[in-house]
């Protein structure tokens, strides 16, 4: 069954509606590796190597980390934009033909935000709620042992019994 899976997700048929040219998977060697790609990689790898250099003998700032941060946190946002409409398209493709295109897209769209709105509300519903119990088992806790002194270190009179205590039990000992 497995076998059946893998031929059909594998074999692309040249008559299919989606697909409009013959698909070959055969490889090229020289696509991979040639005396200018090997000779590129070397120059990359030499001027990495001296970019982390000069990184590290440049006095650290904080201007440069909140830069990074900012950069780090566009970087996130533009991935997140482009795994959506990839998303989206992906999306679209599952719709059948006879709707038309953009029809397809506005109503796959509409129904991403829609899910993506519901799982963030039941995620943050559920941390308040969490963060509601704590504090009201917090809160319990004190109210219920109000009338107990502190157990520690609080009272210095019974660091004192315990020291003295300590003493006459070393000396029954000695």
């Amino acid at each position: 069954m497995a076998t059946t899976i893998l031929h059909n997700i594998f074999s692309v048929s040249p008559y299919s509606p989606k697909c409009s040219k013959k698909q070959t998977l055969a490889l090229n060697p020289s696509q991979f590796l040639s005396p200018n790609s090997l000779l590129n990689l070397k120059k990359q790898s030499l001027l990495s190597t001296i970019q982390i250099k000069q990184l590290r003998s440049r006095k650290t700032h904080p201007f440069p980390v909140v830069f990074a941060a900012q950069s780090n946190i566009v970087r996130v946002l533009q991935t997140v934009w482009k795994v959506g409409k990839d998303g989206i398209e992906a999306g679209t493709n599952l719709v059948p033909d006879s709707v038309p295109r953009p029809v397809a897209r506005i109503s796959v769209t509409i129904v991403a935000i829609t899910l993506a709105i519901f799982v963030l509300k039941s995620f943050l519903s559920t941390v308040f709620f969490v963060l509601a119990m704590m504090g009201v088992i917090y809160f319990t806790f004190i109210a219920l042992n109000k009338g107990e002194g502190p157990r520690g270190g609080g009272d210095t009179g019974s660091t004192e019994d315990s020291l003295e205590e300590a003493r006459r039990i070393m000396e029954k000992y000695k």
